[in-house]
């Protein structure tokens, strides 16, 4: 199973490749809940979903660089301790001053083959695999 933070040796010698990454909205959905499907090396596809997201970012890996400052955990699907996406939430979201409301952000990345997704979101995700 997949989890972030780990070393995941699901996944195999290469990183994940991203099937699909959208929001859900309608009727019966949580709010800005954001599902990212992904493959692995041996064919399993995982969905990920974030309830309560408040930033997702979509980056094309070629151009992104290792950052000394940043402290994460894990292979592939990173959680953050420390990123400069963090430092800088309080100047990029609206929050109460005491974060009760959207929640305390936390930073987990994705490093998939040609992408990098980030995303803060107040809840851990839940991974499922596809069957």
């Amino acid at each position: 199973m997949i989890e972030f933070g780990t070393e995941n040796i699901v996944c195999g010698k290469f990183p994940p490749y991203i099937i699909s990454c959208k929001e859900l909205i309608g009727e019966g959905e949580p709010l800005n809940t954001l599902v990212i499907e992904i493959g692995v090396e041996n064919g399993d596809e995982y969905r990920i979903t974030f309830e309560s997201y408040m930033l997702h970012l979509t980056r094309n890996e070629s151009y992104t660089f290792w950052d000394e400052y940043e402290v994460r955990k894990g292979q592939y699907f990173i959680k953050f301790e420390k990123s400069r996406m963090l430092d800088m939430l309080d100047t990029l979201i609206i929050h109460t001053e005491d974060h009760s409301w959207p929640g305390v952000g936390k930073h987990f990345g994705i490093y998939a083959c040609d992408h990098v997704i980030d995303v803060i979101s107040a809840n851990d995700p839940v991974i499922e695999k596809i069957e």
